[in-house]
């Protein structure tokens, strides 16, 4: 068998040498896919993170003008997990309360009771729900009226996220509303009392005549005291007939810029020297904010002086009249308070009633003329009282221009 002579070592050398070309050739072809792969990968991956950094810019705008939003509106909202978490408390829930931003749960927050079952019943309880409800709650020793709502923040897929719990504060609008029935009954008290006061002032006035003139006949007389008595009593029943004339009279205020803080001052001595007489302890907390309304100096005087000399003859010696104001939306709202004996409940929707009184020889117009006064002012007057505990007034009054300054 016959075998083929060795290639020469020259064409070896060439056979690898084009064998390592090719190869070269090809690692170079393959070299360059793989950069521009790599250049497209890295085209891919700058592009998607512009997106992502772009949805991610997008998504932090969206949260903040969420944030936004939600601390700029005046309803209070309570987000919370099925478990009963808090996720998120705006600032006017926080205010409502007066709690801080909370993290853990809502049973931990100290909410008033009512909240907390409310609350209760749309996460825990197995009762139906109720998804709103009217109720009153006392924060930091004042009532406040709410109207507290509940939704629920469903996901896409399908299921249940997170509990919302609305709250709107309505005390003012409660208030604003039996102010303007009060109005309704008291206007046409007023009217048929001015109908019976002058009815009366005619022969009043012929009764003080020939009483005055009985009088001087029977003077120096045993029964010219009797006489003098018959006088006296047309003199007290004459006055009554003026206050009611006074109470049906058309009040109209002459409206200026009123600070608060000088309103207050500028009342307190009107009272002083009741106040002095009985030793009342006076604590006085002036608004802390710049806090102007628009009214009439000398009528709401008027309105602060009737209400502290209630107070006043309300308390034994040497009790305690309170006396703050603060914005509130809106309103400017003055309180007035006593530790004195208070007002029985079944009393309390009679006290604006023309006649009506507590005190022994009162007229019972004085809160009549205050509730004219407060309701020429477009504001509203409300009561609170315990008996054996004290009276607590409030009267709130619109802000000048509708807003309040601070």
């Amino acid at each position: 068998m016959e075998t083929s002579d060795p290639k020469p070592d020259n064409e070896l050398l060439l056979e690898a040498f084009n064998t390592f070309s090719e190869a070269s050739l090809q690692l170079e072809k393959a070299y360059n896919d793989l950069q521009e792969h790599t250049r497209a990968l890295d085209l891919e991956l700058t592009e998607t993170n512009e997106k992502l950094k772009h949805s991610l810019i997008e998504q932090e705008r969206t949260s903040l003008q969420l944030r936004g939003v939600l601390d700029a509106m005046t309803t209070g909202i309570l987000e919370l997990d099925l478990e009963g978490m808090v996720q998120t408390i705006n600032p006017s829930a926080r205010k409502m309360f007066n709690v801080a931003e909370p993290k853990g749960h809502y049973q931990e927050m100290g909410l008033p009771k009512p909240i907390v079952e409310f609350v209760y019943n749309c996460i825990e309880s197995t009762l139906p729900r109720v998804p709103n409800r009217e109720m009153s709650v006392v924060v930091d020793g004042e009532q406040m009226d709410l109207d507290v709502s509940f939704t629920l923040v469903r996901p896409k897929g399908g299921g249940i996220m997170s509990v919302l719990i609305l709250l709107n504060d309505i005390t003012l609008i409660n208030r604003l509303q039996s102010q303007a029935k009060r109005n309704v009954r008291l206007a046409a008290m007023g009217e048929m009392a001015a109908e019976l006061a002058h009815e009366i002032r005619n022969p009043l006035g012929s009764i003080k005549l020939f009483a005055g003139l009985l009088e001087k006949d029977l003077e120096g007389r045993e029964s010219g005291e009797l006489a003098g008595q018959i006088s006296h009593g047309v003199q007290i029943l004459e006055s009554i007939v003026a206050n009611i004339l006074t109470f049906s009279a058309n009040v109209d205020p002459r409206r200026e810029p009123i600070a608060v803080a000088d309103l207050l001052t500028e009342s307190l001595p009107l009272f002083e020297l009741e106040r002095n007489r009985k030793k009342i302890h006076l604590d006085f907390h002036p608004p802390e904010t710049e806090l102007t309304i628009m009214g009439d100096t000398h009528l709401l005087k008027q309105v602060i002086l009737n209400l502290c000399n209630n107070a006043i003859k309300a308390m034994e010696p040497s009790g305690r009249l309170q006396i703050r104001a603060k914005a509130r939306d809106e309103f400017a709202e003055i309180v007035i308070a006593d530790n004195g004996k208070g007002i029985p409940e079944e009393q309390l929707p009679k006290i604006f009633d023309p006649f009506f009184t507590t005190f022994q020889g009162g007229t019972g117009l004085g809160l009549s003329v205050v509730n004219q006064i407060i309701e020429k002012h477009e504001g509203a007057i409300d009561f609170s009282s315990t008996v054996g505990e004290g009276t607590t007034v409030i009267v709130s009054l619109p802000a000048a221009g509708g807003e309040v300054v601070i």
